[in-house]
């Protein structure tokens, strides 16, 4: 864990942003230690800005969201070494007060600790402007695409206003499944520990990210996977889930948030990137799902079969292993003469080093199939099982699958980052007619939480 520093920023604004994610392949199986998930961080971003604000308020502002239902406001003061946190006004969102609530009073118990409590007390008073902006991406932009008479194409959604504002509040706004609560969370606790001067990037990682933790499952009220905010902090990786038990005292108040951030975490993060030369295709599918809905039926469905649930997560885990394997091997021959050239060679005909690729991924679609009849569960369902195989075809397309928990509202393509395997693939999705398909802008991405300039909200925050 990073060690503290005297604030030195609380004059100024502090910018953090996080990345999406998208789980290729691991879903469900993360849930549990014995296995791993494959999480690839997206270009798509959530930016959260934090600056000097009214005298005793802490004020948090959704930017592209109406004013009047997306700004919650917070009387906020230390007394006696204890946070103090007042919601003004009717409006609430979960995962906002409980992240300042909960970075708030790791703030208060780490300054207290280390004889610096006035501090906390002298940057309350006068106040916190806080406002998080998210890439058009993570939200669903087809009406504002119908509005502007634009086709669904991703040269389409360049032509949208950065941070387009949004008609109807957050919680009445379609998502696409990019991890926009996780995203909320990491950036808003990293956005405020380094603006207290109690963490900087990219030392302050593991603080952030075991804060982070504990913010998100407390607003969700029970300690999940963890993924989405591991791929917040670190980006890109390999993904093995920490024990469920570091969190238990934070639900039953048995110990201290200081205690807890800074005890046993024992999640594993390994490095890992896809190969130069692929594109990650993501689409959000005119469709929703209820992945706490599914998680449940999945989860009974392997306590009631447990023997056949080892069986296929037992084989579930060995494809998600080849796959990551495939894509491994792929990028250690990126120096090697030619790599370029086969690439290209591939849109046109079978190559082997893509052929394993290619493999891997349908074998993580089947045993995702296998257990959606298993379990009853629509993990990838038929519409979109012959969307992605209708995809699977093209020159250049690798294979697809629904990330995550599954279901009906996105799927992601690994191609061959070709102007020709794009067009293909939009070609497709633009005439599909079973389902509505709607691009997104974003790629794969390797970085994780980063600093950011002023600049890169002065416009949006200029828009008011």
């Amino acid at each position: 864990m990073s060690a503290g520093t005297t604030p030195t920023t609380t004059g100024e604004q502090t910018i953090v942003s996080a990345p999406g994610k998208v789980l290729l392949a691991g879903g469900y199986l993360v849930l549990d230690r014995l296995y791993t998930g494959l999480v690839v961080a997206t270009s798509s971003r959530f930016y959260c800005s934090v600056a000097p604000g009214q005298a005793g308020i802490v004020s948090v502002r959704a930017g592209q969201f109406p004013a009047d239902a997306s700004v919650w406001k917070y009387a906020a003061k230390v007394a006696n070494g204890k946070l103090d946190l007042q919601a003004a006004g009717d409006e609430r969102n979960k995962f906002v007060q409980t992240t300042l609530q909960t970075t708030l009073e790791y703030a208060a118990q780490r300054l207290e600790r280390e004889g610096r409590a006035s501090e906390l007390s002298a940057v309350l008073e006068k106040g916190l402007d806080i406002v998080v902006f998210a890439d058009n991406d993570f939200y669903s932009q087809r009406e504002q695409l119908a509005a502007a008479g634009l086709p669904l194409k991703v040269s389409s959604l360049d032509k949208l206003e950065r941070f387009t504002p949004l008609p109807r509040p957050l919680g009445k706004t379609n998502k696409t499944g990019l991890g926009s609560s996780a995203a909320l969370v990491t950036s808003l606790v990293a956005a405020l520990l380094l603006h207290l001067g109690l963490a900087v990037l990219p030392t302050g990682q593991d603080t952030i990210h075991a804060l982070a933790q504990a913010a998100h499952c407390a607003a969700q009220g029970k300690v999940g996977s963890g993924f989405d905010v591991a791929s917040a902090v670190y980006g890109t990786h390999v993904y093995r889930r920490f024990s469920p038990s570091v969190l238990e005292p934070m639900f039953t108040g048995t110990a201290s948030l200081l205690d807890i951030v800074s005890g046993m975490w024992d999640q594993e993060t390994r490095p890992f990137r896809l190969p130069r030369g692929l594109r990650l295709m993501l689409a959000d599918v005119d469709a929703g799902t209820d992945t706490p809905s599914f998680v449940g039926q999945v989860l009974k469905w392997r306590k009631e079969k447990s023997e056949e649930a080892l069986r296929m997560w037992t084989v579930q885990d060995a494809a998600n292993k080849a796959l990551e394997e495939a894509l491994r091997g792929l990028a250690q021959l990126e120096n090697e003469p030619g790599y370029t050239e086969t690439l290209q060679a591939a849109i046109g005909q079978e190559v082997a080093n893509l052929k394993h690729i290619r493999g891997a991924i349908e074998g993580v679609r089947k045993g995702m199939r296998d257990m959606s009849l298993a379990s009853g569960v629509p993990i990838e369902p038929k519409e979109q099982t012959r969307l992605l195989d209708e995809c699977s075809k093209l020159p250049g397309v690798l294979g697809g699958g629904v990330p995550g928990a599954g279901g009906y509202d996105a799927i992601w393509l690994l191609a061959i980052d070709d102007p020709s395997s794009l067009e293909g693939v939009e070609r497709v999705w633009e005439g599909w007619t079973e389902m509505s398909v709607c691009p997104l802008s974003a790629r794969q991405s390797d970085g994780g939480l980063q600093r950011e300039q002023p600049e890169v909200l002065a416009a949006a925050l200029a828009r008011k």
